[in-house]
């Protein structure tokens, strides 16, 4: 009996050591299972993935068979009904907070401000108009002939437009077509004629100009106003011609044309 447990044990270590020795891999072959362990590892990760998000598209589906088509639609409908009516509420509020910009081809040079009635709108052209300028009298109420500072503007190399100035009001059409020119108008000047403003690059229009006319703007690539102003009548804007944003203390008696 002995004899026999000890063939049997002898049996086993020889079973367990060929076991172990056939387990046993080449260098090359564990070489190979470590280059490939990272590309495993992301399959089983994309396996794991991909059964997530059958798994989420296979819930996404019971939920969507289990919604009433009908009251989807219903839902939708108020929803587009209650978004438009409220574009709809927001532009009619901001209509009345901007200004009425019309375009026109054909600009006329003098135009008195519009009259405006309960029907419609009424523009006519008029011919200018000579400016008289106020004269002083003394104390037995006799005119003084005294002399009258006038400003002269260029308007081009040969023509040139006289405006009479006295303190810091202008009488006359303004024409500025130069920074040097520009230097005639200040702050808080007033004009009681049209003001044009042609062929600048750049011009910034000073604050608290009064002109108590019509705006021109001709070839001027960005007018800018440093603050509060008013004009009376329109402002007109040639084609190629631009102007910044207009601050919230001016006031346009008519309308911006462009």
């Amino acid at each position: 009996m002995a004899k026999k447990q000890q063939i049997k044990q002898a049996t086993r270590r020889v079973r367990t050591a060929s076991k172990a020795t056939s387990k046993r891999k080449s260098f090359w072959a564990r070489v190979w299972d470590i280059v490939c362990w990272p590309f495993r590892m992301i399959w089983r990760a994309c396996k794991w993935i991909w059964k997530q998000i059958t798994r989420v598209c296979k819930w996404v589906w019971n939920w969507l068979c289990k919604i009433n088509l009908v009251g989807l639609v219903n839902l939708t409908l108020l929803v587009a009904i209650i978004v438009l009516f409220t574009m709809l509420i927001i532009d009619v509020m901001g209509c009345r907070k901007n200004q009425v910009v019309v375009v026109a081809n054909n600009v006329p040079e003098m135009v008195i401000p519009a009259k405006t009635t309960n029907k419609k709108v009424v523009q006519r052209p008029v011919k200018p108009v000579t400016n008289v300028l106020p004269l002083k009298k003394d104390s037995k109420r006799e005119m003084v002939n005294e002399p009258i500072n006038v400003a002269r503007v260029q308007v081009n190399p040969v023509v040139e437009k006289q405006t009479a100035k006295v303190d810091n009001t202008m009488y006359g059409d303004v024409v500025i077509d130069s920074r040097a020119a520009g230097k005639m108008i200040s702050h808080n000047t007033n004009v009681q004629g049209n003001l044009y403003l042609q062929n600048m690059r750049k011009f910034v229009l000073p604050c608290g100009v009064r002109v108590d006319g019509n705006l021109f703007l001709r070839d001027v690539n960005m007018l800018q106003f440093c603050g509060k102003f008013v004009v009376t009548g329109n402002i007109y804007v040639s084609p190629r011609s631009s102007f910044g944003p207009i601050p919230g203390s001016a006031h346009v008696g008519g309308q911006i044309i462009l």
